[in-house]
């Protein structure tokens, strides 16, 4: 249950920087762009969503990975909150989970505007 609103930020945040690559950066047409250049956009945009994505899981996947310690048995969130300090939750390993997420997301969506395009279905977002 705890992945529904990773997920939703992930498409919803994918879906607004697309927008407004093609909106803002990338004003002519969308088909008047090389393919290549379109799955470029493809992969900023799924990389910007995966770093929103990173920013704001963080805090919650620091707390849970805190629980499955067998020292924190017992303990509730409150508890682990007031021991790891709120600022640790947010900045603990916070870095390489931008650079891993970020780049799986872009990732994920430039396989599948790849896979989109090779089926003439062209990628996302644009006029």
């Amino acid at each position: 249950g705890r992945q529904i609103p990773y997920t939703m930020a992930k498409f919803f945040f994918f879906e607004k920087v697309v927008s407004f690559f093609y909106t803002n950066v990338f004003t002519e047409p969308k088909e008047t762009y090389s393919k290549s250049t379109q799955l470029s956009v493809t992969f900023a945009s799924g990389y910007i969503a995966g770093i929103i994505c990173a920013l704001v899981s963080q805090a919650p996947d620091n707390l849970v990975s805190q629980m499955g310690k067998a020292e924190n048995k017992g303990k509730g969130f409150g508890t682990l909150i007031n021991e790891q300090g709120a600022s640790n939750l947010f900045t603990r390993g916070l870095g390489p989970r931008i650079i891993m997420i970020g780049t799986l997301t872009g990732l994920q969506w430039w396989i599948y505007d790849t896979f989109k395009t090779v089926m003439g279905m062209g990628t996302s977002g644009g006029k």
